[in-house]
């Protein structure tokens, strides 16, 4: 799913369905890094989006209605309408392309990709972000941060783990893939 191949629909299917536990990715909807097209039924309550492409590192997410409309309206070039608080998982952290913009599918010039770890996101209605004042802008510290957003309040992210380490959401053994370890992350996984 991180390489620039276009992966099958039960690898998106698959790759969508790790970013939440369990409990909520065993029925939710599955639909294209487009968010409209539908690549699973399931649930009205959560859906689940594969990594991006050209994406260097697993990415997805599964988002609560209200952080569904959230990223739609942006990715439309508008400024978020929501009226409660949008929820949305996203367990096997984030590579992203710019730190700034959401949207944003390659690194600005002179710029690499940024990592989070493990993380739960929380966005906000029109307003709302002087709630926010005060919390720093650190995704590698493990401490929750901020995520300035064009347009629309910032995006407070709550890690569960630091960038390079995993939280497994399986009770026992499985095919996730949350066990198994890949060179950049080894090192945190055997210190665990």
């Amino acid at each position: 799913m991180a390489d620039n191949s276009e992966p099958s629909t039960e690898e998106k299917i698959a790759d969508a369905l790790r970013a939440a536990p369990s409990y909520i990715a065993d029925t939710a909807t599955v639909v294209d890094w487009d968010m409209t097209t539908v690549l699973r039924e399931g649930s009205p309550d959560w859906t689940c989006v594969p990594t991006s492409p050209g994406t260097p590192q697993p990415a997805p997410m599964c988002n609560d209605p209200t952080m569904m409309q959230w990223f739609k309206e942006l990715m439309q070039g508008k400024t978020p309408t929501i009226d409660r608080i949008g929820i949305s998982y996203m367990l096997l952290g984030e590579v992203g392309a710019d730190f700034y913009d959401p949207m944003a599918m390659r690194p600005p010039e002179g710029k690499d990709w940024y990592h989070a770890g493990p993380h739960v996101m929380f966005v906000f209605p029109k307003g709302t972000g002087r709630i926010l004042e005060g919390i720093g802008h650190d995704t590698i510290s493990g401490l929750p941060y901020v995520r300035p957003i064009p347009r629309a309040e910032g995006l407070l992210v709550v890690p569960v783990a630091k960038p390079g380490e995993r939280v497994c959401r399986c009770a026992g053994d499985c095919s996730c893939g949350c066990g198994e370890t890949d060179p950049e992350t080894r090192s945190h996984d055997e210190h665990r």
